[in-house]
């Protein structure tokens, strides 16, 4: 792909696996303590044994370090594409590029996301755009790489938590992964094009075989799904 090289995906791919490597083969499920009452209801209402319902429950919580690895996937992809900047972690937001006057907070799915985190990301975003000399005619965005709806979006961020609202302004706003990927590169195909990547990049690491996912109608129908209305 011309925003990204083969080369550099497979690192970013192999630290997604990594991560979920790490938390499939953590041992200790009750790290977090699981609400016994919730188990109990859930494994009769499933008609399941407690212990097949904490089988399902380790999947539910690598499934989530594998989000929360996507996150930062979708962070070093978009800050390494010409003329992008990527920031580590702690730099206030995530990428950043001079020549769009953009600077954005990448999230994996739409609910990543609380209200209180929401505005408090606002209220951080605010602070660059209005203090910081070097983003004077900036806009802020934060991206919804999976969007709540098959639908693209570019709106106000406008949060609100427990009665408080920030004010709307136009230059903080929130857009969904295709639509922002787009806007990064020019190019309206660039997540899709990302997607229909990944098998054999996948594949180079795992020894797997792209072409029966390649091939699957299941494949493309996941993306379409996520962005394309029907």
């Amino acid at each position: 792909m011309p925003y990204i090289s083969d080369d550099l995906l497979l690192v970013y791919v192999k630290e997604v696996l990594a991560a979920a490597k790490v938390a499939d083969t953590n041992e200790n499920i009750h790290k977090n303590v699981i609400d016994p009452f919730s188990a109990l209801f859930d494994a009769m209402r499933q008609d399941i044994p407690l212990d097949k319902w904490l089988a399902q429950e380790k999947m539910r919580q690598t499934q989530k370090s594998l989000q929360n690895a996507l996150g930062d996937f979708h962070h070093k992809v978009i800050g390494h594409m010409p003329g992008w900047e990527y920031l580590a972690t702690g730099g206030g937001y995530d990428v950043k590029c001079v020549s769009k006057k953009i600077i954005a907070e990448i999230k994996n799915k739409f609910n990543t996301m609380n209200s209180g985190k929401s505005l408090e990301v606002y209220d951080t975003l605010s602070k660059y755009l209005d203090y910081d000399r070097t983003h004077k005619n900036y806009t802020a965005y934060i991206v919804h790489i999976v969007p709540r709806a098959p639908e693209g979006y570019d709106r106000p961020f406008v949060p609100s938590d427990r009665g408080t609202q920030r004010r709307e302004r136009g230059d903080i706003r929130v857009i969904d992964g295709r639509s922002f990927y787009e806007k990064a590169t020019g190019n309206a195909n660039a997540l899709r094009n990302l997607y229909l990547r990944l098998p054999d990049i996948l594949a180079k690491i795992t020894g797997s075989h792209p072409e029966k996912t390649l091939n699957s109608p299941t494949f493309k129908e996941l993306f379409e799904r996520a962005y394309d209305p029907a």
